[in-house]
């Protein structure tokens, strides 16, 4: 059966329809990369929820290199991408199979940055605010949670500019409308995005400091918060 975020038959696939389908997709990855306070040269501990094939996390662990990533995705197909793409990383990535928030961020877990892409908007509105809580949880005092992914907007006229402007996205990177939807797996099913102001206030609600969206192209949003310093 298919899973959220298996869109392509074929994963091998994924990466280059991904960025047919989503528009700006490197500079929504450059967004969250360029969003952590860290110095490139730190050593961090990173959790990756959604990690897909690992396109997101070969550019964290070369613009980090002295970081470490816990790669997590539930879909047996992407990870076997993902283990073969990390490879050249070494130990520096751990690739495991697990769904969020039921098995990550888990209670013994602690990060310096927690990140996702084109992953959280699977899940329901109450699900989300659960995962919201536990990534806090799983931060370090200071620490980071930054989500690049789908929202919703409230106002119907804005929903039908979104997707004239994915169609229009497609068609300027060379594919045949027909063509691409054959390979595409709707996956519509599992779609929940939520407003973007809505999970702001999620955030803030589950006790982040410096709730902020930092990037934001139509219905694709970069946004996120701090674990408080002082929080106990």
């Amino acid at each position: 059966m298919k899973k959220p975020g298996e869109v392509f038959e074929d994963s091998r696939v994924y990466d280059p329809g991904i960025e047919a389908i989503v528009p700006r997709y490197d500079e929504l990855h450059d967004a969250i990369l360029n969003a952590p306070p860290q110095e490139r040269t730190d050593e961090i501990r990173v959790l990756e929820l959604g990690a897909g094939t690992g396109e997101l996390t070969a550019k964290l662990l070369t613009r980090f290199s002295e970081s470490s990533v816990l790669a997590v995705d539930h879909s047996e197909k992407m990870l076997a991408e993902a283990d073969r793409k990390l490879e050249t990383f070494g130990d520096r990535v751990d690739i495991e199979r697990g769904a969020f928030p039921d098995d990550h961020p888990a209670a013994s877990e602690e990060f310096d940055l927690v990140i996702s892409s084109l992953a959280v908007h699977h899940l329901s509105a109450e699900k989300k605010r659960v995962l919201f809580d536990a990534v806090f949880d799983a931060l370090v005092p200071g620490g980071w949670f930054v989500n690049g992914d789908v929202i919703r907007f409230d106002a119907p006229h804005l929903e039908t500019l979104s997707d004239s402007m994915i169609k229009n996205w497609v068609r300027s990177k060379g594919w045949e409308e027909e063509e691409f939807m054959a390979r595409w797996q709707a996956s519509d099913e599992y779609d929940d995005p939520d407003t973007l102001t809505d999970q702001l206030v999620w955030l803030r609600e589950s006790g982040y400091d410096s709730v902020t969206s930092i990037w934001q192209y139509y219905n694709f949003a970069v946004f996120g918060g701090q674990r408080p310093e002082d929080a106990r």
